[in-house]
């Protein structure tokens, strides 16, 4: 019983960050209308960007944070500026084939500069464990699921309450209408993607003492996150979150029937919620075209 309780904190711990990733897939879908599968990426550039100031640079972990989330910040308003806005009236289908060629470019830019072998990370919050009982919790796990509800909290705070955030949830309701009451649009649309390559960088920050930092990494969390913001439903922030963290729940205790069926577990969600929930627990019937 003790070691299916370390699973399902095991599973929420992981399931946050997944959710932050799945929200930054809900917040350019909805401001944009399309799915940015470049998404993925932004993850493993926030791995490097970690990786560089806290290693290489050798600067302590609160200000090599700081400087991350501000090169994950630059990263996604360059992408933004260069590759979605010139195409912000073009065919989803042509935004769509965008975002997988930026993110094919970032991938292989990160690999000529760093090369293809994979760099550890040490643990950020220490490696002594936690007893609580008979329960043994890892630090790294307590401090991923407080951070990833804290961004949520905070995420939620802002786009209800501050006149920026306002903007952004009326751009992504109905962007001509707010743009003739006077709103910035641009302005809404350039800081809703910098907020998704944010969120999706500070998990690749908080994912890479687990995973090995790699030019690939956002490759399989970028399709977990996609996973986790279908199941939760695609419009939906609070949705992201629940869809996240019920998928790393079931990542963690599907190796309790089959250790070879975890790494599949994302695509059987995907598969499941396609033909039987398609608007997911919490998203909205829509017929957008994706």
């Amino acid at each position: 019983m003790d070691f299916f309780i370390q699973q399902i904190i095991q599973g929420i711990a992981m399931g946050s960050l997944y959710g932050l990733i799945a929200i930054g897939y809900v917040l350019i879908y909805n401001a944009w209308g399309v799915l940015n599968f470049a998404q993925g990426d932004m993850v493993m550039i926030g791995a490097f960007a970690i990786l560089v100031t806290h290693i290489f640079w050798g600067l302590p972990i609160i200000p090599a944070f700081v400087v991350a989330i501000i090169i994950c910040a630059i990263v996604g308003y360059f992408v933004e500026l260069t590759s979605f806005r010139p195409l912000i009236n073009s065919s989803n289908t042509r935004r769509l084939i965008a975002t997988i060629g930026v993110g094919i470019f970032l991938r292989n830019l990160v690999r000529v500069i760093f090369g293809a072998d994979p760099y550890p990370f040490p643990s950020i919050f220490g490696n002594t464990p936690v007893k609580i009982g008979e329960l043994t919790i890892i630090p790294q796990n307590i401090w991923n699921t407080v951070i990833g509800f804290v961004l949520v909290f905070l995420l939620t705070v802002f786009l209800n309450n501050t006149r920026l955030g306002k903007s952004m949830r009326a751009t992504a309701q109905d962007r001509e209408a707010a743009r003739l009451m006077g709103i910035n649009v641009k302005q809404s649309m350039s800081l809703t993607f910098i907020i998704a390559s944010v969120l999706g960088g500070f998990a690749g920050m908080l994912i890479s003492p687990v995973y090995f930092v790699i030019p690939t990494l956002g490759t399989s969390l970028g399709n977990k996150g996609f996973s986790s913001a279908l199941l939760g439903g695609i419009t939906s922030n609070p949705g992201s979150m629940i869809g996240g963290i019920t998928l790393g729940i079931l990542e963690a205790t599907s190796t309790n029937f089959s250790t070879s069926i975890q790494a599949s577990v994302a695509y059987i969600v995907l598969f499941i919620v396609l033909i039987f929930l398609p608007n997911g627990l919490l998203g909205k019937k829509e017929s957008r075209k994706v």
